[in-house]
């Protein structure tokens, strides 16, 4: 049995989801472990949290100065006055920047804390929706077309500019920031005046935005956990409500019928080993480990299928799709986590033997 840490909250547009991740990885997790919580704010101090009982839907965050954290490099993690909180493995329930991007990936090994999930390169691509789409597109992966453009060269783009985007592209476009989650700042546009629009409030969130062609058709996401040798496990749908262009942040998290959500999803045998393969080669190719969910559309006049996104940190709620997908395939909530538990470890011990020096 191990000291098991729950890193959750931080600063990004995602702090609520990452509490309900959280209180959902803490209910499910084994019996015999030793939980401990600790909670990121809003400005991106660590704190340590007491335990509740009975267990909530939601985690809340308690900043009490004492039990103020900080990563010591090499040495773990201490409070305030240096005492060491001892603990033996981090799950980090982290969405979005500053906690799925690499950046706490960074920190936990700098203190060579084992923890879960991927390393810094595969947080940090996964992340970049831009940087993911070109590795995918060089192993010859499908993905949807798109334009990147810069907040530094393009904010000024003219009418004629987006419409050129549109001839290309086809209409209509969505518009996402190339490093942001759960839908935050994407718009789902008709005509260049809602496409400059939608620039805008994208690039409030990254300087790099991507502008897509809209697939017609289904979400198909398939979750996937390992390293060296991933698994694929049976896809889901998600089906959005009609009042919803798209499963945006509000059909996501704050209206209760949003969406349907199909466990597994209703597809030909043939399209799921389909999904399922190049699930397994887009986590490879971003060098993801331990868990992501890998996001499909399911074009409907051709039957095409083209990779959406990867998250390498998946929402843990109780309505997430990531955990009902392991369960589908055999591994319920419980055994995920023992999963990722003991992957932590191992590739813990493989970063510890490698050499740094000559």
């Amino acid at each position: 049995m191990a000291k098991v840490a729950i890193l959750y909250g931080g600063r990004s547009g995602e702090h609520e989801v990452s509490c309900t991740s959280a209180a959902a990885v803490l209910k499910n997790l084994k019996t015999g472990h030793s939980a401990v919580l600790i909670g990121i704010n809003r400005e991106g101090i660590w704190y340590l949290q007491n335990i509740p009982s009975p267990f909530p839907d939601i985690l809340a965050i308690n900043c009490v100065i004492s039990r103020k954290l900080s990563v010591l490099p090499g040495e773990g993690l201490a409070f305030s006055d240096g005492e060491k909180l001892e603990v033996d493995v981090v799950i980090p329930v982290l969405h979005g920047s500053f906690g799925e991007d690499g950046r706490v990936q960074g920190l936990l090994e700098t203190a060579r804390v084992p923890y879960a999930g991927s390393g810094v390169l595969g947080s940090a691509v996964g992340m970049d929706k831009d940087m993911a789409k070109r590795l995918w597109l060089q192993a010859g992966l499908p993905v949807v077309p798109w334009k990147t453009l810069h907040a530094e060269n393009d904010s000024g783009i003219s009418v004629s500019a987006a419409g050129e985007l549109f001839t290309e592209l086809g209409r209509p476009l969505f518009v996402k920031p190339a490093n942001a989650g759960s839908s935050v700042g994407v718009n789902r546009v008709k005509n260049e005046a809602e496409l400059i629009s939608a620039l805008k409030s994208a690039w409030a969130f990254d300087r790099n935005v991507l502008v897509e062609k809209a697939i017609i058709g289904r979400e198909i996401e398939c979750s996937v956990m390992g390293y060296s040798n991933p698994k694929a496990f049976p896809p889901g749908e998600i089906i959005p409500a009609e009042e919803h262009d798209f499963y945006d942040y509000d059909a996501k998290y704050t209206d209760p019928d949003g969406a349907l959500l199909k466990v597994p999803a209703d597809l030909p045998e043939t399209t799921v080993l389909k999904i399922q393969s190049i699930a397994e080669k887009a986590y490879r190719c971003v060098e993801a480990g331990g868990l992501s969910r890998v996001d499909f559309l399911l074009e409907e006049d051709s039957g095409e299928v083209f990779i959406n996104e990867i998250n390498t940190l998946p929402g843990m709620t109780s309505i997430s799709l990531f955990p009902r997908m392991t369960a589908a395939g055999g591994i319920n909530f419980t055994t995920m986590l023992e999963k990722l538990i003991a992957g932590a470890f191992k590739e813990f011990s493989y970063r510890e033997g490698l050499s740094y020096s000559i």
